[in-house]
């Protein structure tokens, strides 16, 4: 995703979104949820809108062999401009949900 975002890579979007379980569910930073589709669209049109960008993931906690959190860093030219706390649950080697926390 952070070459689609930015670069505009379109192969890794259609990487990042094909790693997604059809019944995906994010919940969002201000706690909106979003489907697969709906973030599908969200995303088509933020190819290359975050030009320096980078996404560390540090802190990789397995909880259990299906649910996973870590520390998300969006990084741009260097400085952090966001941390998240991600909590991802997978169902057959896919990412069925995703719960995103901002954190200050």
């Amino acid at each position: 995703m952070t070459a689609w975002l930015r670069d505009g890579d379109a192969e890794s979007l259609n990487a990042f979104l094909g790693a997604h379980h059809a019944s995906f569910v994010l919940v969002t930073t201000e706690g909106a949820l979003l489907g697969l589709e709906t973030l599908r669209e969200s995303l088509r049109s933020a190819g290359g809108s975050q030009p320096g960008l980078s996404i560390q993931v540090e802190d990789v906690t397995r909880i259990t062999p299906e649910v996973y959190r870590f520390q998300e860093h969006h990084i741009v030219d260097g400085s952090v401009v966001d941390v998240r706390v991600v909590t991802a649950v997978m169902k057959d080697g896919l990412l069925l949900s995703v719960q995103e926390t901002a954190r200050q």
